[in-house]
C-alpha cells in the first residue's frame, strides 16, 4: 500500500478540513480493504505560547516549565482533521464518535521545547455495532519519543462485527463504585467557543444547543479533552509526577456527553483503584468520563 504523506510547515488550518471531513461523500470502510496509509508530520514545532496562555486560563490550569500532559493533543488537534478530510480517508467524520484515549508521556515536555509531531492512521477493530479504527500521534526530539497518543474513534454500521468480531480488543475502563468527590467545578455555558478558539476544533455540537439537537444530543456539549485536562489538574494526580520526570500513561474512556452550562464532579475511590477517577456532569447517576492514571517503569 502505498503511503500518502501530508507536510506542514505550520499549524494547519481546521476550517476548511472540517467541513470536507463532516460533509463530503465518502467510499466507505471495507473491511477487507481495511484503512489507509496516511501521515501527517509537522516538524520543528513549538508551543504557541498565546495559545498556550489561554488554554491554562479558560481550563483554570496551573501554569509549569512543562506542558500540560494533554496540550500535546491540541497542537496536533487540526493535523488530525485535516487527514481526516482527505480523500482517501473511506469514512466521513459525521456521526463517529471520539470514544477512547491512550496517552503514554515518556518525559515532560518543555513549554519551549521544537520538537516533531507525526500522525498516522493505525488499525481498525470490527465490533458488534461498527468499526473502532486510530490516529496515532508522536511527538519526538531528535527520533527521542516523548509523548504518544492513540485516540479511538467508532463508526456505526453494519460492517460484519456482529458474525465475525475482530479477536483484538480495545481496553476499557468499568465505573467506580461509592466514589468520594474530590473536586466539583462549573462549566460556563460560552466553555464550548472558549475552548474551540484555542483548539481549533469548531464542531457546532460544542457551539449551538441548536446544532447539538440536530447531533441527537440533548444540548452543547463540551469538547471531552477540555474536561479531561480539568479533571487530571484537580484530581491533582500528576502532582510531583511531571517535575521528576517520571513515565506517565494516561487512559480515558468517554462514556457520555458533558453538557456546557453545568457542574461537573471528579470522584475516586482508592480502594477499588488508586489509579482511576471517574468525572460525572450534573445529576447523572453514571460517570461521563472514566480515567486511569499511572505511572510507568521504565
Amino acid at each position: 500500500m502505498t503511503t500518502t504523506h501530508l507536510i506542514f510547515n505550520e499549524k494547519p488550518a481546521n476550517a476548511m478540513a472540517m467541513v470536507k471531513a463532516l460533509v463530503l461523500p465518502r467510499a466507505g470502510f471495507d473491511a477487507a480493504v481495511g484503512m489507509p496509509d496516511l501521515q501527517a508530520h509537522w516538524h520543528g514545532a513549538m508551543a504557541d505560547a498565546a495559545g498556550l496562555a489561554g488554554y491554562l486560563s479558560t481550563l483554570d490550569l496551573s501554569p509549569t516549565d512543562y506542558l500540560p500532559i494533554t496540550y500535546p493533543h491540541v497542537m496536533a488537534g487540526t493535523m488530525c482533521m485535516n487527514l481526516f478530510a482527505h480523500k482517501m480517508f473511506p469514512i466521513r467524520l459525521l456521526g463517529a464518535l471520539h470514544l477512547k484515549n491512550r496517552i503514554v508521556q515518556h518525559r515532560p515536555i518543555r513549554v519551549n521545547e521544537i520538537v516533531d509531531i507525526d500522525l498516522r492512521v493505525g488499525g481498525f477493530r470490527l465490533v458488534e455495532n461498527g468499526v473502532e479504527f486510530d490516529i496515532v500521534t508522536d511527538v519526538k526530539v531528535q527520533d527521542e519519543l516523548l509523548w504518544q497518543e492513540t485516540s479511538i474513534y467508532l463508526m456505526r454500521g453494519k460492517f460484519g462485527g456482529i458474525d465475525n468480531p475482530s479477536a483484538e480488543k480495545s481496553f476499557e475502563l468499568e465505573s467506580l463504585v461509592d466514589a468520594t468527590v474530590l473536586h466539583e467545578w462549573h462549566l460556563p455555558k460560552n466553555r464550548g467557543r472558549e475552548y474551540a478558539s484555542i483548539s481549533g476544533d469548531y464542531n457546532p455540537i460544542h457551539m449551538s444547543s441548536l446544532a447539538a439537537k440536530m447531533f441527537g444530543f440533548k444540548r452543547d456539549i463540551a469538547h471531552g479533552f477540555g474536561v479531561l485536562a480539568q479533571a487530571i489538574e484537580y484530581s491533582k494526580v500528576l502532582s510531583g509526577i511531571l517535575e521528576d520526570g517520571t513515565a506517565v500513561q494516561v487512559d480515558v474512556v468517554f462514556k457520555g456527553p458533558v453538557f456546557l452550562d453545568s457542574d461537573v464532579s471528579v470522584r475516586q475511590n482508592v480502594d477499588q483503584g488508586p489509579d482511576r477517577y471517574d468525572v460525572y456532569c450534573g445529576d447523572n447517576s453514571r460517570p461521563n468520563l472514566c480515567l486511569a492514571v499511572k505511572k510507568l517503569v521504565q
